[in-house]
């Protein structure tokens, strides 16, 4: 049984597509299947190392020279037990929400209940999201590491919740969609592009990869909300 033949990762510089072609093309030179430019393919010797060997002094060649063994670059992804767990918290947040909305009539307590909650709910959300979105060319964050970028990032989207409120309350917006909507409309535009940004900056991904993952937040706790029997858009802090 013939052994499976190695593949080169390469990335076009003009569109940024990225594909795997066989190693028996290394160093030639042809079209990129996606824009059709002309790019050259790395050399099996030229394939990124992320890292080097930390040990100190390093190893030996045959010729007795100083040098260090690159440490190859693993890829990490999304487990299916982890996804498990993101799916439990989700449903749990849903059944937690629904309870505290409809046991409480007077929903102007519930404030710091969904201050909390928009912040707690972004901890998961931000890290699974960061797993499906993340860019496969750059090795994964983990550890503490990934965690701290997870809490800033959690921290900016619960702060984007909160500065939407304080607006729509400091412009005394009406509940009614129709009578404010181009206010509405703007605000959320202005705060979408600020969360993918804020996105992208905590994970190093991409503004477009940002954008998604701030609105499946933004989608997940708008029905949140809804569960809770507050209004999707109308926020503010006496709701």
């Amino acid at each position: 049984m013939a052994e499976q033949q190695e593949k080169i990762r390469v990335t076009c510089p003009s569109c940024f597509k990225r594909f795997e072609v066989s190693a028996k093309f290394a160093g030639r030179e042809g079209p990129c299947p996606s824009c059709k430019k002309p790019i050259t393919i790395p050399a099996l010797s030229e394939q990124v190392v992320l890292r080097e060997q930390e040990q100190f002094g390093g190893v030996k060649s045959k010729e007795g020279k100083l040098v260090f063994k690159p440490v190859a670059r693993e890829d990490a992804t999304f487990s299916m037990t982890a996804l498990a767990v993101v799916m439990t918290a989700a449903l749990s947040a849903f059944a937690i929400a629904f309870f505290i909305g409809h046991s409480t009539e007077d929903k102007s307590s519930l404030t710091m209940v969904v201050a909390a909650g928009s912040f707690l709910v972004a901890l998961p959300l931000c890290w699974s999201g960061y797993w499906f979105l993340r860019d496969d060319e750059f090795e994964a964050y983990s550890g503490q590491e990934l965690w701290v970028r997870v809490a800033v990032c959690s921290a900016a989207y619960a702060l984007l919740w909160g500065i939407y409120a304080f607006l729509i309350g400091y412009w005394e917006l009406s509940p009614d969609l129709n009578e404010n909507l181009p206010y509405y409309v703007i605000t959320a535009v202005v705060f979408l592009i600020a969360g993918g940004f804020a996105a992208a900056g905590s994970f190093d991904i991409q503004p477009l990869s940002g954008f998604m993952h701030f609105s499946f937040y933004i989608l997940i706790t708008l029905l949140l909300r809804m569960a809770m029997g507050l209004s999707a858009y109308y926020v503010n802090w006496w709701d």
